[in-house]
């Protein structure tokens, strides 16, 4: 009996420690008093930040400055097509990511996917003329994703979705390997992960881990479509990533010198906000603590330092990947402050994203990545979501599946 009542009681301690421990670190936190020193505003950016609670002219504020931003980028690629075939995906990508567990109008999402629509035509007319015999394996990186858009934008009795998939497939037979393909060798990642020092990755090494993120992306969605032929090595490159990316540690700025203002801290922050593409299929699902608990830590320990540096694009994105663990303005300070900062920036820039009301100057002493990639920023930033757990099947089960069912795949 003795036995047994230390037995119960151990368990109950073990389960209340538990849950005292879970309670310590809430996921979202409305009052400054409860959030952990190190998330904490300075003591000048206290002096700037409202204490109001989350108003009902600000959501729609928000949603007004989300509208404009993509009229402004639809503007701009009706006033320059050049500027599809410039950024490519990245034409599709700045607009069809917001409507991803989307809460917006109907109306809006409509109107932005005949938008995105419209740029993947453009880029697939320029392979309307090519033959199967005269793609190469350098070709895959461009058909790839058009392929993907186009199975999930076109009508499924389109003829280009046939003609995209083949030319992608005759292109990746070109191809001696997966690694032939991405440019990237998986031993390599594999090397990376099996390090043991923990060495913070040089510039270079980031700059690579910034490619092998885009094509886990790739590689993952095109899991949903049969008629790509891609080999089972890419469910290794994925999970291969995953674990080097895990592993990798995360500094915060005072780890570099100059700080916040170090361009290799700049590069590190900004490949962390592009981790959470992955596990979340840029924005498509719940983006999880325990996905990769020293990701959470970075966005919460160096989000007002992020702020502080003015860098709108970065601190956007650290927003959004909050905003994507179901944190909110009305349940999280740091969200909170943080749209209200987007918001400031909108307005103080004469209601616009694109240019420069106070100077007049315009855009183009940008190239068309940073004209379009500011208002795409924003946008992910300041705009609310419904996120869904994936169901069986989806995207995000095979995410699931590839990054957390077991350490790496080696089918």
């Amino acid at each position: 009996m003795v036995a047994r009542f230390l037995l119960i009681s151990a368990l109950f301690l073990l389960i209340t420690s538990r849950g005292v421990a879970q309670q310590a670190a809430p996921l979202c936190v409305g009052d400054l008093a409860e959030m952990p020193k190190i998330w904490q505003p300075s003591s000048a950016q206290l002096k700037t930040l409202g204490t109001e609670t989350w108003q009902a002219h600000e959501a729609q504020q928000v949603r007004r400055a989300v509208e404009f931003g993509i009229d402004e980028i639809i503007d701009f690629f009706a006033r320059k097509p050049a500027a599809v075939l410039n950024l490519w995906d990245d034409s599709i990508e700045a607009l069809i990511q917001i409507t991803y567990a989307s809460a917006n109008d109907p109306a809006l999402d409509q109107k932005i996917r005949d938008a995105a629509r419209n740029n993947l035509s453009a880029l697939v007319k320029s392979y309307e003329d090519f033959n199967l015999d005269e793609v190469t394996c350098e070709e895959v990186q461009k058909l790839l994703p058009l392929t993907l858009f186009a199975h999930r934008l076109y009508a499924q009795d389109d003829k280009r979705i046939g003609v995209v998939t083949e030319l992608t497939n005759a292109a990746y037979r070109e191809c001696h390997s997966l690694d032939d393909a991405t440019g990237i060798e998986l031993k390599n990642l594999l090397d990376d992960h099996k390090l043991d020092d923990r060495e913070f990755p040089s510039e270079a090494k980031l700059e690579r881990l910034f490619d092998a993120y885009i094509w886990s992306l790739w590689l993952l969605e095109a899991e949903l479509v049969p008629a790509i032929k891609l080999p089972k090595e890419s469910h290794r490159f994925v999970a291969a990533l995953w674990a080097r990316l895990r592993s990798m540690p995360l500094p915060g700025p005072d780890a570099f010198e100059g700080g916040i203002k170090n361009p290799r801290f700049t590069t590190l922050a900004d490949l962390a906000t592009h981790i959470a593409h992955i596990p979340s299929a840029v924005h498509r699902f719940p983006l999880y603590v325990d996905d990769h608990p020293d990701l959470y830590r970075f966005h919460r320990q160096n989000f007002y330092k992020v702020m502080a540096a003015g860098d709108l694009d970065l601190f956007a994105s650290f927003v959004d990947s909050l905003r994507q663990y179901g944190c909110t303005p009305t349940n999280d300070r740091q969200v909170r402050d943080g749209t209200r900062y987007l918001l400031s920036v909108f307005h103080n820039n004469g209601k616009r994203w694109m240019g420069d009301a106070k100077t007049g100057q315009g855009d183009d002493n940008q190239d068309d990545y940073d004209r379009v990639h500011r208002p795409w920023t924003a946008m992910l930033g300041l705009r609310d979501r419904k996120i869904k757990p994936p169901e069986p099947g989806s995207l995000g089960d095979i995410i699931r599946k590839r990054l957390f069912s077991s350490a790496l795949q080696t089918e």
